[in-house]
């Protein structure tokens, strides 16, 4: 079996004292194999478990057993010759054990830049392809559709999800009028794809409407904020790009935002009165970069904190960040046998961490972490198994899955902080200002249309131009744009000449061609 996968799993990482739990042992090879294997517990073999596999095939061999009377943790192994091959971890609880208040709430982040140009053409096509493209094919479509059929499958399964305000728009902007390329294509109102776009998001508005899911807001173009504030001195460009991301979520979802992602969690204290004051009760930072150097009454991150600004307050749930960067990061699978155990895996481990009374937070991209994937597909069947091991959990009763929407009425903030750090996910802005060579001339230059903004107001008053003038601007400091590896100096040029052209400064400034 050198040449292939042997893998042992569980059908659920809990279960309670003399349970029939099942056992699955999971084999491919790459050539015609035939395999003796032991399972061994505590007391010494279990089973025997014979096997033949062909080459290139999956098997898939269960039997069932009766797990320990005595409640505690246990292992498993699955042994060849005396070789550990493989082993498997799980927990037993008592029958009547009295549930505690474990709960884990996966954040999902579904983002798209606002990926069109001033003239209204659209020059990315990720806000839609993501949805109905066969990138997960044969387990599904893209992600932002597989996210929302997942929900409908486990009904019981309850998460939070952040679809952001410029997302929201483009969907909405394809089912009502269709959407025109810059390189002459389109997709009409009428197409399937529309139609694709428009079950997707009315899969999420009902699961939203029903508790399922909660929705967070966000700042309408994925601005770093806390940088743009530090930098920029332009809390006025944040809070109305908030305001304008509290109108979308609610008109488009059809309820009002109590909770907002906060773009690249790029935070600053400066942020607590503006989200405060909108009415926005709570937003997710890191454990490590965020909570681990924050100052003030500071345990784990296993339960909510209150952060106090000079007229408000907000909530703060630190994810968990090795958790987080297991599904970011280590999802690269190399069969549905891998991705199995992979799910299984971090089931356990989100039990492992919750021992006690407490909220876990796992929050990352919704689509990045599958479409960067080296099989995306993959990472489809992966979250399918990991949703269906937590629902296994929950029913139970050693945790449940929930949203923070929920959380925020049941759970007040037993602890304050005096001070959160003005910092990213990443601990730092470099990856936005720093790591490419241009970034510096980009920003004095983004520092400059802001300043002309303020001069014009001065001078002229707020008016169209101006309004107009400062959405350009919104465009032009989208995160994405500015993200190292993703870098699009065009698209900022462009936003940029669109501020020139709504203040009629001139010529001068432009150093692009008309669009």
């Amino acid at each position: 079996m050198h040449s292939g996968e042997l893998y042992i799993v569980l059908d659920s990482p809990v279960h309670r004292t003399g349970d029939l739990a099942k056992i699955y042992v999971l084999a491919s090879g790459s050539e015609q194999t035939s395999v003796n294997l032991e399972i061994r517990d505590y007391k010494g073999v279990l089973a025997h478990v014979n096997l033949n596999v062909k080459p290139g095939e999956h098997v898939v061999h269960s039997l069932e057993f009766q797990v320990p009377k005595i409640p505690g943790k246990y292992e498993l192994l699955l042994v060849n010759n005396g070789e550990v091959y493989d082993k498997v971890s799980y927990r037993v609880i008592e029958e009547n054990e009295f549930p505690v208040e474990k709960y884990v709430v996966f954040t999902w982040h579904n983002h798209q830049a606002p990926n069109y140009l001033p003239s209204g053409k659209y020059y990315f096509p990720w806000a839609f392809k993501h949805v109905y493209e066969k990138e997960l094919a044969p387990y599904g479509r893209g992600p932002y559709h597989y996210h929302a059929l997942i929900l409908e499958k486990f009904p019981n399964y309850k998460c939070t999800y952040n679809l952001s305000p410029s997302l929201l728009a483009q969907w909405t902007e394809l089912i009502d009028k269709g959407v025109v390329f810059a390189d002459g294509g389109s997709i009409d109102k009428s197409s399937s794809e529309a139609s694709i776009v428009k079950e997707t998001l009315e899969l999420y508005r009902k699961s939203a409407l029903s508790g399922q899911i909660d929705v967070l807001t966000s700042i309408y173009a994925h601005t770093i904020a806390g940088y743009i504030i530090e930098f920029l001195g332009a809390e006025d460009i944040i809070r109305e790009e908030v305001e304008y991301g509290i109108e979308i979520t609610r008109s488009v979802i059809g309820l009002e935002p109590r909770g907002i992602w906060t773009p690249e969690m790029a935070f600053t204290m400066k942020l607590v009165d503006i989200y405060s004051d909108l009415g926005l009760t709570y937003t997710i930072l890191d454990q490590k970069c965020h909570l681990e150097k924050s100052t003030g009454d500071k345990s784990n991150h296993l339960e909510p904190y209150l952060v106090k600004g000079s007229k408000g307050e907000l909530i703060i749930f630190f994810r968990d960040t090795d958790l987080s960067n297991y599904v970011s990061f280590k999802n690269n699978f190399r069969s549905e046998l891998h991705a199995w155990k992979s799910a299984y895996d971090l089931a356990y481990k989100i039990i492992e961490k919750l021992d006690t009374r407490g909220v876990l937070t796992i929050a990352l991209d919704g689509e990045n972490w599958m479409i960067f994937a080296k099989s995306p597909p993959l990472t489809a069947y992966f979250y399918s198994r990991l949703v269906e091991y937590l629902v296994k959990i929950q029913e139970t009763g050693y945790l449940k899955t929930t949203n923070h929407r929920e959380l925020i009425d049941k759970w007040t903030p037993r602890r304050t902080l005096k001070h959160v750090p003005t910092t990213t996910w990443l601990c730092s802005f470099t990856k936005w200002h720093g790591e490419v060579k241009e970034h510096h001339d980009y920003w004095e230059k983004a520092k400059h249309a802001y300043s002309l903004i303020k001069e014009y107001e001065e001078k002229y008053g707020k008016n169209e131009k101006s309004k107009q003038a400062r959405r350009a601007l919104w465009h032009l400091l989208d995160s994405d744009y500015w993200w190292a590896e993703f870098w699009e100096s065009k698209i900022i040029d462009i936003w940029l000449c669109e501020v020139y052209k709504q203040l009629e400064v001139g010529e001068t400034y432009c150093r692009v061609e008309k669009t």
